[in-house]
């Protein structure tokens, strides 16, 4: 797309495996073996050490050297996975690797099939290298590796396959064509580990607009995943799932709507009515919606209007944070972000034109620094390791990570989504207040 600037700058950001931080709690039953160095543990340790007192089911296989010269990868990771079978008893593995694997082209692909043939489970291969990934596309690496447990059709249940054996014996299996006959409902899917309670908030909201029978991707239980097929349409929840997306489309066929995600009011109402535009159901009640939202919000919104804010970039969530925040009257002086697909982020794209604001693909921090200065923002949306150093140069900052732990998607969550803006500005203006220079 025309108007994004691209720099070669450093990510600054996670490791794809802290995304075990959300999906561990998503999907029950599970357990992530992160298979890596001291190095990994040490900073999985650091960054969630609230979760690891909690007997979390995450935890580490550590690589030594003896690993390196070991006759078979899969005895050494079976010794790992008996002792997590034995204290946790799941239903799913997902080894996470990491890039200290990569570098020592140690493939576990084989040694993971080896051992869900002997547990009788999956244990599944999870790419999760921190070279060409940020933290949060260790959710997509773990969606497309559940993509082969959503069925391909709706399994018959035992009183359907009764009725219908009943139905051939009576009717002499005249009732057998026009079944053939009838053609296959379109499903949706909402695609995306947000948290049950989110999950649903928008199937209550489609609900009410008429559409049921919504499909979540993915499932918290393994054996009750969607069904996925050329029939379905996918409505993305979140903007980093580029894999799990492009395997959907060509494995299964499957309709993605190109809209907004469902973050804010605006983004929220916009995604409603592109999905009953789809099935052409009537959207007139998601306007009204949208302005009572906006309403609930305004004691935040007048906090927030005309403060000027940059993203540096760590989530890939800016785009749509943006765009909610233009929404809300701030001025958003720049956008940078780790990362843009340009087709599955074509909506948000087009949305965040309107408004001519500055979009900065892989940034470089020191270009950035001295943006920085120049637009002297009130307000700086950054990773962690950048925040404090800001801080202490006088800008107030916001943690990108917390976007990603919280429920911001929806009408009833947007409340919450504004205050994680409102909340440092309000803390600054407290500590301007007491005299605080």
């Amino acid at each position: 797309m025309e108007g994004i600037q691209r720099e070669s700058g450093c990510l600054n950001t996670f490791c794809p495996i802290a995304s075990v931080a959300w999906l561990h709690r998503k999907i029950k039953d599970s357990f992530f073996l992160i298979v890596g160095t001291h190095t990994c543990a040490h900073f999985i340790q650091t960054a969630l050490d609230v979760m690891v007192y909690a007997h979390s089911r995450f935890g580490f296989a550590v690589l030594e050297e003896s690993d390196l010269v070991a006759p078979s990868l899969t005895k050494e990771l079976e010794s790992v996975v008996d002792q997590v079978v034995a204290e946790w008893n799941p239903k799913v593995i997902f080894v996470m690797t990491t890039c200290s694997v990569d570098i020592l082209k140690m493939d576990l692909d084989v040694s993971c099939k080896e051992l869900s043939k002997k547990l009788e489970f999956p244990v599944l291969p999870t790419p999760a290298s921190g070279i060409d990934g940020i933290f949060t596309q260790g959710e997509d690496k773990v969606l497309k590796a559940l993509l082969p447990f959503c069925p391909k059709e709706e399994q018959e249940t035992k009183k359907q396959q009764t009725e219908e054996r009943k139905s051939k014996w009576f009717f002499f299996n005249k009732e057998e064509e026009s079944k053939s006959e009838k053609p296959k409902k379109a499903n949706l899917l909402l695609l995306g580990a947000v948290t049950d309670g989110t999950a649903q908030q928008l199937q209550w909201e489609l609900k009410r607009l008429g559409i049921e029978n919504v499909d979540v991707f993915p499932e918290s239980d393994l054996t009750k995943m969607p069904v996925i097929n050329e029939h379905t349409v996918i409505a993305p929840l979140q903007p980093y799932l580029n894999d799990t997306l492009a395997t959907i489309r060509r494995e299964r066929g499957a309709t993605v709507l190109s809209t907004l995600y469902p973050i804010g009011p605006d983004g929220t109402a916009q995604f409603l009515q592109d999905i009953c535009n789809h099935f052409n159901v009537d959207a007139t009640a998601v306007k009204e919606r949208e302005e009572q939202t906006w309403q609930e919000l305004e004691s935040q919104r007048a906090m927030i209007r005309g403060k000027k804010v940059m993203f540096l970039g760590d989530n890939l969530l800016e785009l749509p944070l943006a765009r909610f925040l233009i929404a809300c009257g701030a001025e958003v002086v720049e956008v940078g972000t780790p990362y843009i697909h340009n087709k599955d982020m074509k909506a948000e794209l087009e949305r965040l034109s309107e408004s001519k604001v500055s979009i900065v693909e892989s940034p470089d921090f020191h270009r950035q620094l001295k943006r920085i200065k120049e637009y002297d923002p009130d307000l700086i949306i950054t990773g962690l390791a950048l925040c404090n150093p800001l801080e202490a140069m006088g800008y107030r900052t916001a943690w990108s990570i917390e976007f990603t732990f919280s429920q911001i998607h929806g009408f009833v969550n947007s409340i919450d989504l504004i205050k994680m803006f409102t909340k440092p500005l309000r803390k600054w203006q407290t500590l301007q207040e007491h005299g605080w220079n």
